[in-house]
């Protein structure tokens, strides 16, 4: 299979090469500038983590497939009621802001997003997600943390990365990254955090020392968001009363405070559909949607949509096959959606097959480290060797 898109439009990953059979040759275009252009400064990138594995084919549904509806009898998505993307594939009901990003031409789908030996564990599965080095590896460290090493950061004088909801995740590590709940509390907090003295320096490189660097880091980063936040009038703009709609509030209101921070995280609970799925996940997928096509708002209300690129990920996908309890159980790939003020369109990565199955599981058909390599970079030129692919596994980066 070969995708190829007209040479005006971005390029999205350069390539994944023929030699894999999961792995069709796929030609994509990029996400982040027009082919030939330098990278923009000032370049945001918000991570939207889907907790909880996250059912792609009942979000991203192949309507025309006919095993799609041998496999899911029961919480297959009807065609009639889905919102249609073109003549194969359509977006679950819930999601009509996606769908519009979609028909605006801002929406990109990268399809069948994996690892090889995929891990089944919630827990371990988003750690390896988190640090990006594939199933074997141990790491704890975050991804964007590795990127960001060796001087590689982007520019920024608040923070290179703040988490809004849940843990740091990808941003765990070296590096000057916070974890922010609520954003009065955080600077409560750290206004009322006591001068750290010490009558003896520790070690180079001790435990405490880290503890100490990180306690101060925190410490000029609530200083320079109350700063911003002091001189910044926040206007009045429309979000969902949810958890995602209220973090992509606060990172709304923290961008348009001059907060410059290139990386964003926030998180959407409840995505373990075990049982009981359809209405559930609709609940869910309705709370992503609005949220994103508020922020997409926003964004472009005051002036930085064109800056802005939201991924979102989840640990794994769902089986391919319906459960006894009209739910699905721990999967392995699943689609990422990329939108933002200078996406492309379209789709990415290769459709999975639903006559293939290993284990009764979908064959990822992109790898998720490619995913990494491309966002950084095409938003910020940085070469992160770390996230390439053994040639020997038949794939290359262009």
């Amino acid at each position: 299979m070969t995708l190829t898109l007209s040479p005006n439009r971005r390029r999205f990953l350069a390539a994944l090469g023929g030699g894999v059979t999961s792995l069709p040759l796929v030609t994509l275009p990029g996400f982040a500038r027009a082919v030939g252009d330098a990278p923009r400064t000032g370049n945001i990138l918000v991570l939207i983590e889907l907790s909880g594995g996250n059912d792609g084919l009942n979000t991203v549904i192949p309507i025309t497939d006919p095993a799609y509806r041998g496999l899911r009898p029961t919480i297959g998505i009807n065609g009639r009621d889905a919102l249609r993307l073109d003549g194969d594939t359509a977006l679950h009901p819930s999601m009509r802001a996606m769908a519009d990003l979609w028909h605006d031409g801002a929406l990109r789908i990268v399809e069948g997003v994996g690892y090889p030996n995929p891990n089944r564990s919630h827990f371990r599965s988003i750690e390896i997600w988190n640090a990006g080095f594939g199933a074997e590896s141990t790491a704890q460290t975050g991804w964007i943390s590795t990127a960001f090493s060796d001087g590689r950061a982007p520019d920024a004088d608040v923070a290179s990365g703040l988490a809004l909801g849940g843990d740091l995740g990808p941003l765990r590590g070296p590096g000057r990254f916070s974890a922010i709940r609520v954003v009065e509390a955080f600077l409560h907090t750290l206004e009322n955090l006591p001068d750290r003295r010490h009558a003896v320096r520790p070690a180079t490189g001790s435990p405490l020392e880290h503890v100490l660097d990180t306690y101060d880091s925190a410490k000029i980063t609530g200083a320079h968001i109350s700063s911003r936040l002091e001189r910044s009038a926040a206007r009045s703009l429309s979000f969902p009363d949810s958890g995602i709609g209220q973090q992509l509030r606060t990172a709304t209101r923290l961008l348009e405070a001059g907060v410059d921070a290139p990386v964003l995280k926030v998180v959407q609970d409840g995505y373990d559909t075990h049982d009981d799925q359809p209405g559930q996940h609709a609940f869910l997928l309705a709370e992503l949607s609005e949220a994103i096509g508020a922020f997409q708002t926003a964004m472009k209300e005051i002036g930085l949509w064109d800056q802005v690129t939201l991924v979102t990920y989840s640990e794994f996908g769902r089986t391919a096959r319906e459960n006894a309890s009209a739910g699905t159980d721990h999967g392995t790939a699943a689609p990422v959606f990329i939108t933002g003020g200078r996406i492309a369109g379209g789709f990415d990565g290769g459709r999975v097959s639903l006559d293939r199955l290993e284990d009764d599981d979908l064959v990822h058909s992109t790898d998720y480290r490619e995913l990494y390599g491309a966002i950084l970079r095409d938003l910020w030129s940085i070469d992160a060797p770390e996230f390439a692919l053994s040639t020997a596994r038949g794939v290359r980066l262009v």
